[in-house]
């Protein structure tokens, strides 16, 4: 009795609901806590992770990450994630990344993802059933399965429900409460998203603001004018939560490769008219490239089979004017997911601001699948509320539809069944599509089953177990695809992660030179941050034009390039071109750093190398430069014997210092007072409103 009185109570409030969507995304994606990530997600987000949570163990401020690109400013990557808060959780709770830890950051995601959802869906629909449902097929999407290499994409779409929630909230019910938490949604959406998601999210937020200043102007000039302050003050406020990115950002912007427009041409990654088939049969698109004709992972717009009937019912039965908003910026992202297929998305691209900074047109999707999913949510509540009017159309559907799918099973099992293929989820492409038909026959029979012999409330609660359970099952089957490697050998990432503190580098060396060296196969590019050796050309989105310029005939020629951490150039000579490069020549920027130094008696060493700190010993005979193989960036500076000294730069953007004649320390360090207030600000502004409002809410219970 007690028991039932309970649950009773819990699922008379959203917790049990939440509950329930934190059990969906660890049924849905446990798997992932045992196995290796994959793709990018193994060897470029994995190391982004361990070096900024390892630094963090390591009581050491992430910003300067020494290891990359022969040093780059950490912070201002956008998908480095050091002013993501929940990382600093992350390096508190674990103090060391792990596979497990990977596991567990996406499984997070995709709850913080299903939670938001739910929110925004329980705000049209007043119906926790119908939130919940549509709130587990959101997490379970073709965006999250697909995409679950991409770290950053995931943690996009996982606070994208959050932002539009409480942006709505800030027009209809304006107040502390919205003004407050927008704010802290966006700025988990900035510091640990993807670029793209955010100018793509501008243009939604802009649509909605105009819709309801119209709207409100029009019918309400007193809660228009209400609107303003509130509207005002969570602007102001959102900019100050991501000023450290947002300074960060704008700082590197004329350093970088990257930021620059592209050419129409060069968007990559589009959804086809194949990767529609994903809408029914998902694992053909998230196994098969070649049949989807685009990358694995950007093809998916998956949203569950049951979703698609209440999609069509909610089309036909929303009232909610919001909605349409977002489910026509919905269908425009749709058309823009396309690319190049679609000649008028060039237009569109090129003249409206920031999107012809977007490479993948695949991102676009995601902003398709959100306000489906809130239609389909308005449509599903219909269904249940008023069964007797559904009943007899989605019974004759969901059967006919049934018979259909069992029938391309045995038409597409006697085309292309091979017995030599590893599986039928290996096999040929007939043998995928017997899978996912014989999955989708048995959902739509199983569907029309459930309404045909069971009454209300068993009928909705097995309905709502189908609809999870045939998300689920895709998730299962597409994970070995495109979220975990069941077969890569984990005991080279062990070995990789295995380096404790901040050994010294003897050398400055390629990936490629790290891997031959270390035996670190599968681990393609970013090895450096594992390993802990300085790395001068590897895959990095956060490129330095003036390292770029250095190093382009070593790109070019694919030479190997060998160069002590800190060396004593024997001659520095005036020449602004390009050079390959060895220990006893430097090249400077200016006549006046030109010299000789031939003595051979003259020595440096580094003693120090840490994040943003590196000290060396000289012993001169006379006042010589010394070259670190780190790059020159805002904030770095220099001093002998504890007095502040000129920071020179030799060979492009290597960082010098002219040492005096004798013994002497040098300490080279990353000084960035600014940043550090700005990130103290982030915290504050963060932490207290969320302890103010939990405080608040345990008050009003207790009450």
């Amino acid at each position: 009795m007690k028991c039932n009185q309970l649950l009773k109570r819990l699922f008379s409030c959203h917790t049990g609901y939440i509950f329930l969507l934190f059990l969906v995304s660890l049924l849905g994606y446990g798997a992932f806590l045992k196995y290796a990530p994959i793709y990018d997600f193994n060897n470029f987000f994995f190391p982004y992770r361990y070096s900024v949570v390892d630094a963090i163990h390591q009581h050491c401020l992430p910003f300067w990450n020494p290891y990359q690109a022969m040093g780059i400013p950490a912070h201002a990557d956008p998908q480095s994630g050091v002013f993501y808060l929940p990382v600093w959780l992350f390096a508190l709770i674990f103090g060391k990344y792990t596979t497990v830890c990977c596991g567990a950051e996406f499984i997070f995601h995709t709850f913080v993802g299903g939670a938001g959802f739910y929110l925004l869906a329980h705000h049209f629909t007043q119906d926790r059933v119908s939130a919940f449902v549509t709130a587990s097929c959101y997490l379970l999407s073709g965006f999250f399965v697909g995409n679950a290499q991409h770290l950053v994409w995931i943690i996009s779409a996982a606070w994208l429900p959050w932002v539009v929630y409480y942006f709505i909230q800030l027009f209809e019910k304006p107040g502390w409460r919205a003004t407050l938490l927008f704010p802290i949604a966006f700025s988990f959406m900035l510091t640990g998203g993807y670029p793209g998601f955010i100018f793509v999210t501008f243009y939604l937020l802009l649509c909605i603001a105009v819709f309801y200043w119209i709207d409100k102007y029009i019918n309400d000039k007193t809660s228009f004018k209400r609107i303003l302050p509130w509207g005002l003050a969570a602007f102001i406020l959102t900019l100050l939560i991501c000023s450290p990115a947002l300074f960060s950002f704008f700082e590197i912007q004329p350093e970088i490769t990257r930021g620059e427009a592209l050419a129409f041409d060069n968007v990559a990654c589009p959804i086809t008219l194949q990767s529609l088939s994903s809408l029914i049969f998902p694992y053909l698109v998230n196994s098969d490239p070649a049949f989807s004709h685009t990358d694995l992972s950007m093809g998916s717009i998956y949203m569950g089979l049951l979703m698609l009937p209440m999609l069509i019912i909610g089309l036909m039965k929303n009232r909610n004017c919001t909605a349409w908003v977002l489910f026509g910026f919905g269908v425009l992202c749709f058309l823009l997911a396309f690319g190049q297929a679609l000649p008028f998305n060039k237009f569109i691209v090129m003249h409206v601001p920031f999107l012809s900074l977007i490479r993948l047109a695949g991102l676009y999707r995601l902003f398709f699948i959100l306000p489906a999913l809130l239609i389909a949510g308005i449509g599903l509540k219909c269904v249940f509320a008023d069964w007797e009017n559904y009943k007899k159309g989605l019974l004759i559907t969901s059967l006919a539809l049934g018979i259909i799918f069992f029938i391309t099973a045995i038409v597409a099992g006697r085309a292309g069944i091979s017995s030599e293929s590893a599986g039928w989820l290996g096999g040929t492409l007939c043998q995928k599509v017997v899978v996912e038909a014989l999955i989708a026959g048995v959902t739509m029979l199983a569907f029309a089953g459930c309404g045909f012999f069971l009454k209300n409330p068993s009928r909705v609660a097995a309905i709502v177990v189908l609809m999870l359970i045939e998300p689920m099952v895709q998730a299962h089957i597409c994970g070995p695809k495109t979220i975990y490697d069941k077969n890569m050998d984990l005991s080279q990432l062990e070995r990789a992660t295995s380096v404790e503190g901040f050994p010294i580098p003897d050398s400055l060396k390629s990936a490629e030179k790290i891997i031959q060296l270390r035996d670190l196969t599968s681990l393609w590019t970013n090895v450096g941050m594992f390993v802990k050796e300085v790395e001068y050309h590897s895959c990095s989105p956060v490129k330095l034009y003036r390292n770029v310029q250095m190093l382009r005939l070593y790109y070019e020629t694919v030479t190997p390039l060998y160069l002590p951490l800190a060396y004593l150039p024997k001659s520095v000579v005036y020449d602004t071109s390009a050079h390959f490069l060895n220990a006893d020549t430097a090249y400077s920027n200016t006549f006046e750093q030109e010299g000789m130094f031939p003595s051979a008696c003259d020595s440096v060493a580094v003693v120090c190398f840490r994040p943003g700190q590196v000290v060396m010993r000289t012993h001169t005979s006379c006042a010589r430069p010394v070259v670190l193989c780190q790059n020159v960036y805002h904030g770095w500076i220099a001093d002998v014997d504890g007095q502040v000294v000129h920071l020179d730069t030799l060979n492009h953007t290597m960082q010098s210092v002219m040492a005096p004649a004798g013994d002497h320390t040098i300490t080279l360090r990353y000084h960035r007072p600014l940043l550090i207030v700005l990130f103290i600000l982030q915290i504050s502004l963060t932490a207290v409103p969320l302890c103010g409002i939990i405080f608040a809410r345990l008050r009003r219970k207790k009450e």
